[in-house]
C-alpha cells in the first residue's frame, strides 16, 4: 500500500572531483621545519589534470568552496616547488584531483630532489604532515630536522624475501658489514624496533613440526632529551631470505640415498660442522675465512702471472687476510665478523676470497667449486646463499668427487677415517674431539 505522505529522498550531489591539500613539514617532536626546499608533483599513474591553483600562505585562501575550478582549464601533469616557512608550511593545492597520488620530494645537499612520501587526498580539505627521519647516521652532533631530511645516505636495502647474491653482498653491503657509526647526539639513544618472524622446522628425531619464533632487530635513534654517544650498526638483522632455510627430512633422505649411507650419518656431519645450522639468523650461510688458503691461492696466481717460483706474499699489508701460517685466534669472531673479512678480502680478489672460505651446513671450502658442478666460485657462493637445495647438491658432488674415502668411512661407521678424510690429516691436533663427536651425534640421530 502506497504512503503518499513519504516523499522520495532527493538525489545526493556527487562529490567534487577536486579537493584542497595542504603540505606541512615537522620533526619527530612535531616542531615546524623551516627552510626546506620541497617539490610536490603528480604521482605515478595520475592522469593529467587542470593546472594546480596554489596558495602561498594558508591565510590567503579564498572563502569559496575547496576545489573550485573551471572545466575549460588545460590538462597538464602538475608539479610545484616551495620553501617551507617558519611554521613548516610549504604549499596548499586548492584543486588537487580527488584520490590521485601526489609525490612529495625534498631537496638534498647535492641539489637533487629525493622522494619522501606519496599521498592520496580523498577528503574535501586535508593537511598532510611529512615527518623528518628518526635516525641520524652521519652526525657527530645532533642533526637539525632540516639536515636530517637533506642527508643522502643511499644505504643498501634488503627487500623482504630477497635472495642475496655474493656480488651484491660484497659490493653493496660490504662497506657496512661489521661496521658501526659512533653517533654523539644531544638527546638521542638507540632503540630496538623488533619484528617477530615465524619459522616452521621439522624435528630430526620425532619428525614433528615445530614453530620457532625469531626476532629481527631493527635499530633507530630516537629522542630522549639526554645527550648520549651510541654505536649504530647500519645493517638490519636480515641480509638474505634463502629458500628453504633448513634441511628437511626429504633432503636428508635424498643425500643419504645418493651416497649410500644412513641419514643419521649425514646429520652427524651437519651437526659437527655447523651445529645443524646451514644458515645464520641473518639468513647468510655460515662461513669461516682461512687466511692461509688466501695466501696459498694468491701465491699460485702470482706465479702463474709472473712465471716465477718465488713464494712472496702478494698482500703483505693485510696479514689478517693473507698469511702463510696459522696463528692462535686468527679466525676471530663468528657471524658477521667472518663476512667482514670476506668483504675486505673480496676487494683484493673476489674469486680467491670466496675460495678461501668454508661454506654452509657442511663447511665445504670454496676452492672445490669446479669439482662440485659449478663453473665459477661466484656460482658456488650463490648456490650456498640460495637455500639448502643448493647446499645439498653441492655436498653430494663434493663427497663423490673429492671425499670418496670419507663416504666409505660413513658407510662403515669408521669415524676416525671420516675425520681424517673430511676434516684433514691434522684433525687430532686442531680438533681432537672430531671423531668422538661424530660417533655421539650418529647415535643421537639414529
Amino acid at each position: 500500500m502506497a504512503h503518499p505522505h513519504h516523499r522520495p529522498a532527493a538525489p545526493k550531489t556527487p562529490p567534487s572531483p577536486f579537493v584542497e591539500a595542504t603540505f606541512v613539514f615537522r620533526d619527530t617532536l612535531k616542531k615546524p621545519i623551516a627552510g626546506l626546499a620541497v617539490q610536490i608533483k603528480a604521482g605515478a599513474g595520475a592522469p593529467d589534470a587542470p593546472a594546480w591553483k596554489t596558495a602561498p600562505d594558508i591565510g590567503d585562501l579564498p572563502a569559496s568552496a575547496p576545489g573550485t575550478t573551471s572545466a575549460a582549464e588545460p590538462m597538464v601533469s602538475n608539479q610545484t616547488q616551495a620553501t617551507t616557512n617558519a611554521d613548516g608550511y610549504a604549499v596548499t593545492i586548492q584543486n588537487a584531483a580527488r584520490g590521485q597520488p601526489i609525490d612529495v620530494l625534498v631537496q638534498n645537499r647535492h641539489g637533487q630532489y629525493v622522494w619522501k612520501a606519496t599521498v592520496k587526498p580523498t577528503k574535501d580539505i586535508a593537511a598532510f604532515t611529512i615527518v623528518s627521519p628518526e635516525y641520524h647516521l652521519e652526525a657527530t652532533t645532533k642533526l637539525t630536522p632540516t639536515e636530517a631530511f637533506q642527508q643522502d645516505l643511499n644505504l643498501p636495502v634488503v627487500q623482504d624475501g630477497e635472495v642475496m647474491t655474493i656480488e651484491r653482498l660484497v659490493n653493496d653491503f660490504g662497506p657496512y658489514i661489521g661496521w658501526t657509526q659512533k653517533v654523539t647526539e644531544q638527546g638521542e639513544i638507540r632503540k630496538d624496533f623488533p619484528e617477530r618472524k615465524k619459522n616452521v622446522t621439522e624435528d630430526a628425531k620425532t619428525h614433528k613440526k615445530k614453530t620457532k619464533i625469531t626476532i629481527e632487530h631493527h635499530y633507530r635513534i630516537i629522542d630522549t632529551g639526554k645527550p648520549k654517544t651510541v654505536a649504530l650498526n647500519v645493517l638490519g638483522s636480515r641480509l638474505n631470505y634463502p629458500r628453504p632455510e633448513t634441511f628437511s627430512e626429504d633432503q636428508y633422505k635424498y643425500m643419504a640415498t645418493q651416497l649410500g649411507v644412513e641419514i643419521a650419518a649425514i646429520k652427524a656431519i651437519v651437526q659437527q660442522e655447523s651445529q645443524g645450522h646451514p644458515f645464520m639468523e641473518n639468513g647468510l650461510p655460515t662461513i669461516l675465512y682461512e687466511r692461509t688458503y688466501f695466501y696459498r691461492l694468491a701465491v699460485l696466481k702470482l706465479r702463474a702471472t709472473k712465471k716465477t717460483g718465488a713464494e712472496k706474499n702478494p698482500y703483505p699489508a693485510y696479514p689478517d687476510l693473507c698469511f702463510k701460517t696459522h696463528a692462535d685466534g686468527e679466525y676471530g669472531g663468528d657471524g658477521l665478523h667472518q663476512y667482514e673479512k670476506l668483504a675486505r678480502a673480496a676487494k683484493l680478489d673476489l674469486d680467491l676470497a670466496i675460495q678461501s672460505c668454508s661454506w654452509g651446513g657442511f663447511q665445504i671450502m670454496g676452492d672445490n667449486y669446479d669439482k662440485c658442478g659449478c663453473n665459477s666460485s661466484i656460482e658456488f657462493a650463490d648456490r650456498f646463499l640460495s637455500g639448502t637445495d643448493g647446499q645439498m647438491n653441492i655436498f653430494i658432488l663434493f663427497m663423490k668427487n673429492v671425499k670418496p674415502q670419507a663416504v666409505e668411512g660413513l658407510k662403515k661407521h669408521e669415524w676416525e677415517k671420516v675425520a681424517t678424510y673430511y676434516n684433514g690429516g691434522g684433525w687430532k691436533k686442531k680438533n681432537p674431539h672430531y671423531a668422538t663427536n661424530l660417533a655421539k651425534y650418529y647415535v643421537e640421530f639414529k
